[in-house]
């Protein structure tokens, strides 16, 4: 079978990333440019180093800003949604449109939400089946109850589309339980991970470390951590907590940490790039993944490719995937102590665990390509 043409529909890449999303996407494309014809759509990114992460495919930059977050907690999400983001989604979508004229194309590979109208709109003009992969959902971030403009747009996304890729088996069952998608239609297929030598870093301190890696937003939990960190310091001292990621509720978890009086045992760090992810992942005794509903979780992941122990949350896809980690309620904090507590005691570093990646990824979606072209003809 010739190549197959995709165009693929986007809305974050590196280094303009805001959560998995624009990891996930750049693995894929990577791995998927030598297998297929690939064309990406991206809004324009202000730092135009993004190209260079790209191998040499046919990119396009609409000349929509990419300046929302889509991982925003769902109240701020739909309360910038209500002021002007469907006017920046119908530009992208406009765009999109009129840029995939100039293309020929056999599949349309759109990913998440905001790209869905788009996607929609080239697969009615196109008559192309239309794929939509699902990284994350408005259920993810804001729960079963809450049903506005971004869930009415997935929904109608899941069950518009040819067919569905779902990150996990865990994403799937959200898919069929809240959105009345046919099972049948999704396909589980697991990001990968780009493939590191593991290292080690000494501590430039002689106690325990405890990563935390992620949004500052209620879906990963960081709150959670706090509270688990101070039964962590209940039973012993000589343990530091890092936080690194940035959000909403970054200044109010400050604030707890100082209402639990543990502020001189926690560390924010904001925002941090690969490299220093990595640096302080080589010095983790363990890592802990609290949230309250992770579709995939690749920051697990690469704990797990450093050798570092994982206790992680059971509402995750990454505890598919990592089947030897210590598994815990999302909140149940007093386990979740127990598991890292367990996990210092033991004083030891698992051998780094050989991860799926990006190739194996790229293998299964074009598979599942040749699969629904075969059944169109």
């Amino acid at each position: 079978m010739a190549r197959i043409r995709t165009l693929m529909l986007g809305w974050e890449f590196p280094p303009f990333i805001n959560g998995g999303l624009g990891v996930a996407c750049e693995g894929l494309v990577n791995a998927l440019a030598p297998r297929s014809e690939l064309s990406l759509f991206l809004p324009k990114f202000r730092n135009s180093a993004s190209k260079k992460k790209i191998r040499i495919i046919p990119t396009h930059y609409l000349t929509h800003p990419a300046d929302f977050d889509p991982y925003l907690d769902a109240n701020q999400t739909e309360e910038i949604y209500n002021k002007d983001l469907d006017e920046r989604v119908e530009m992208y979508s406009d765009e999109a449109i009129e840029a995939s004229k100039e293309i020929s194309f056999d599949v349309i590979h759109a990913h998440d939400w905001l790209t869905a109208i788009a996607a929609l709109k080239i697969r009615e003009k196109s008559g192309k089946p239309l794929i939509f992969h699902v990284h994350s959902l408005n259920y993810d971030r804001a729960g079963p109850d809450e049903q506005g403009q971004i869930y009415n747009l997935e929904k109608q996304m899941l069950q518009k589309a040819d067919h569905v890729i779902a990150v996990s088996h865990y994403t799937k069952k959200i898919c069929t339980d809240y959105y009345d998608a046919n099972p049948e239609k999704i396909s589980v297929i697991h990001n990968g991970i780009s493939p590191i030598q593991a290292y080690r870093h000494p501590k430039p301190f002689p106690d325990h470390l405890v990563v935390f890696l992620g949004r500052m937003t209620r879906q990963k939990g960081p709150s959670h951590f706090l509270e688990i960190a101070q039964k962590v310091l209940s039973q012993i001292s000589n343990v530091r907590f890092v936080m690194a990621g940035t959000g909403d509720q970054l200044k109010t978890l400050m604030t707890k940490s100082i209402r639990l009086g543990i502020a001189n045992r926690c560390h924010f760090t904001g925002f941090l790039g690969r490299e220093k992810i990595r640096d302080l992942l080589s010095m983790a005794d363990v890592y802990c993944m609290p949230s309250v509903s992770e579709p995939f979780g690749l920051s697990a992941l690469e704990a797990a490719q450093f050798g570092v122990p994982v206790v992680i949350s059971k509402q995750s896809g990454a505890a598919e995937i990592l089947t030897e980690a210590k598994t815990v309620d999302a909140f149940d904090t007093e386990q979740m102590a127990s598991g890292i507590l367990k996990q210092l005691d033991a004083g030891i570093t698992i051998e780094p665990l050989p991860i799926r990646d990006w190739e194996d990824v790229a293998s299964d979606v074009v598979t599942l390509y040749e699969s629904l072209l075969n059944r169109a003809t």
